[in-house]
Formats: structure tokens, C-alpha cells, sequence
């Protein structure tokens, strides 16, 4: 063994002194600022470690770092081709901390912040892409890149993807419900909102993917009742507007072809059965037992505002009806007013290129 000289030997133990006289925090926090950053971490080794984990992991795990969020796209891929997922309940816009509340299909809940969805209302839900519209903010700023005092915007809750709307053609919601075609970051995406304006027309707003401006059409309805979920049939491209009763509104809206719509009936030839064009799925929330797995009391005064979600099962468009569930309370406005959408876990990875419109 290599001896030391009188001046290494006093160095040592003036060193070992001062670490001696360190708080034990002090220590950790000196040996921690000693461990290499988390995104030193091989890729290969961090796409390994994302292949074993599970939707809500792969979360956590993907928020890390940049490094870990692109290691982990092939993670990513694989669940997303994952078949016959049912979805995911998010509970969203009530804590103050953008704490949300997620229940996954087997009824395990999660809370995970998710700022974006502060202030927000969900219009439509598809293939895990969210179509939201927030109202301008309170001291009067604008919101997002839309001319006006509100917004739209597509947002991804898993991967954290954001594509933005161009000016919000309406300023508030009055019993608005929109469905979109396929995810934003196709070519082919067309995003349908609607809107009653009387007893007698409809507003329809229609926005293609890299166009600048909303398309927007008056629709005579006197033959259909309060309007309640949108849907889109992805064989025939066209989209469905269900009203509460037994009436459906049937726009066809191509590139190649001119708008046109027509009035139907909510019959045998829209339901499950084997000639049926949709899977529809209605009092979703009752039915799953949704207010207790959220731990909400059955005596709780509640209301729940849900948008229902659509995704393709085999080759039927399936979909969760967009749901108000009242509360206890004879007046609506006492009751605790919540807001919530259904979801399927979807996880793909969007190229930074496909997140404009």
C-alpha cells in the first residue's frame, strides 16, 4: 500500500473533518448531486424497463425526462395495439392543484395532474385524442391562439400532446356536442360541432384538418328533440346526432363531395344487433357502478356531466352516450356540479411535426 505524504495526509483530514461536521442532509443531498441525471440512463436499457410497465407507470415514467418520453415510444406502440381495452373514467376540472381523478377499467383509481384540463369543458372523445373549448380566463387574457374569448384544442391526457384549434367560431356553451372523425394528427381528420340556436335551426360548425377558418351552416330541425351525443361512422364517413328520444341527425361531410344531411329514426337498424351500424352503450355511469368507485357516498348531493367516447370494435364504431346525471337536490344549482369524460387508454407517440394543425 501506497503511503502519503505530510501535505495529502493533512488534506485527507481536513476533508474528513468537514464532512464529519455535515448535517446527515447535507450528506445525502452531496451524494445525490454525485449520482449522474436520469437521462444518462442508456436507451436501450429505459426502453427495456418501459416494456415491463403497466399504462399508469408508463405514465409516471414518460414525464421524467425527454430522454425517458422518446425511449419509451416503442412501449408506447405496443399499447396501444393492445385489443378490447374498455375505457377509462377521468374525473377532471374540480381541484384547485389540477388533480384529476382516473378509474381504470378494473375500478383502481389514480390521481394525476393534468393543468391542461383547468377551466375546460370535454365536447367530444375519441381514440384517446380529447376535443376541449375553454372560456377565456378571469382577469379577461386570452386563451390559446384563438381571435376571440375562447378556445379549442385537441388534447392527449397520456402522452401529453396538445394540438390547438384555429378561432373558436362560438364564444360560450349552450348544449354543444361535436364528434371528429379519426385522431387530429391524420390528413383526413374533420372535427363537427352543433349547436341549437331555437326551436327551429341548428348551428353546424365544421372544420377540416389544415384548414384556417370554420365552415358553418344553419340546419332547419323541427323534427328533433334536445340534441345529446355526437358520433362519426367511419365506414359510411358520416356523423350522427342523437337527440334524447328516437331521432337522429345524419351529416355527410367529404372532401370530394358537397355537405348534405337528413332526419332518421333511432331504430333497430342503428343498434346492437347483427345488421347494426353502431355498439352504443347508454347510462354508462349508473351502470358501472362509477359514483362508488370515484368514493363518493350514495347520500352525497352530486351531478355528474359526462362526454361519452367512441372507438372501433372490429368493424362497428362503438360509443359511451354522453350523460347529465342529476343530484338529490330539488334545485339543480346546490348540488356539487362535476365534470367527466370517458377514454380509452391509448399511448402513441406523436412526431413534434404532427402536433400543429
Amino acid at each position: 500500500m501506497y503511503g502519503m505524504d505530510g501535505a495529502a495526509k493533512k488534506v485527507n483530514y481536513n476533508m474528513g473533518q468537514y464532512f464529519c461536521k455535515m448535517s446527515i442532509g447535507d450528506q445525502m443531498q452531496m451524494q445525490i448531486k454525485q449520482w449522474p441525471p436520469w437521462s444518462d440512463l442508456p436507451s436501450d436499457l429505459a426502453s427495456n424497463i418501459a416494456e415491463r410497465l403497466g399504462p399508469i407507470e408508463l405514465l409516471s415514467f414518460r414525464s421524467v425526462c425527454k430522454a425517458w418520453n422518446s425511449a419509451s415510444s416503442t412501449a408506447s406502440a405496443k399499447n396501444e395495439s393492445t385489443p378490447d381495452f374498455e375505457p377509462w373514467f377521468l374525473l377532471y376540472a374540480e381541484d384547485s392543484d389540477h388533480n384529476c381523478q382516473l378509474v381504470t377499467e378494473s375500478g383502481k383509481k389514480f390521481s394525476v395532474r393534468l393543468p391542461e384540463l383547468d377551466g375546460t369543458t370535454c365536447l367530444a372523445s375519441n381514440q384517446g385524442w380529447l376535443l376541449l373549448f375553454k372560456k377565456q380566463g378571469l382577469e379577461g387574457e386570452a386563451v390559446g391562439n384563438c381571435v376571440g374569448t375562447s378556445s379549442m384544442f385537441f388534447f392527449r391526457p397520456f402522452s401529453k400532446t396538445k394540438i390547438d384549434l384555429p378561432g373558436c367560431p362560438f364564444l360560450e356553451l349552450s348544449d354543444h356536442v361535436a364528434a371528429f372523425s379519426c385522431a387530429p394528427t391524420s390528413r383526413d381528420c374533420t372535427v363537427c360541432v352543433i349547436n341549437r340556436v331555437n326551436d327551429y335551426e341548428l348551428k353546424l360548425h365544421l372544420l377540416r384538418r389544415g384548414a384556417k377558418e370554420w365552415f358553418q351552416y344553419d340546419i332547419p330541425c323541427s323534427g328533433i328533440g334536445t340534441i345529446n351525443c355526437g358520433v362519426y361512422h367511419t365506414q359510411k364517413q358520416e356523423f350522427y346526432v342523437f337527440d334524447r328520444r328516437d331521432r337522429v341527425l345524419i351529416i355527410a361531410s367529404t372532401i370530394h363531395n358537397p355537405l348534405s344531411w337528413r332526419f332518421s329514426r333511432w331504430s333497430s337498424e342503428y343498434s346492437v344487433g347483427p345488421k347494426s351500424d353502431f355498439i352504443a352503450y347508454a347510462s354508462y355511469f349508473k351502470n358501472t357502478d362509477m359514483k362508488k368507485k370515484l368514493g363518493l357516498p350514495d347520500d352525497v348531493d352530486v351531478s355528474f356531466s359526462t362526454c361519452g367516447t367512441q372507438r372501433k370494435s372490429g368493424d362497428l364504431d362503438s360509443f359511451v352516450y354522453s350523460e347529465r346525471i342529476s343530484g338529490d337536490s330539488v334545485e339543480e344549482s346546490k348540488s356539487r356540479q362535476l365534470k367527466g369524460v370517458w377514454i380509452y387508454p391509448k399511448f402513441c407517440q406523436v412526431p413534434p411535426k404532427e402536433e400543429t394543425w
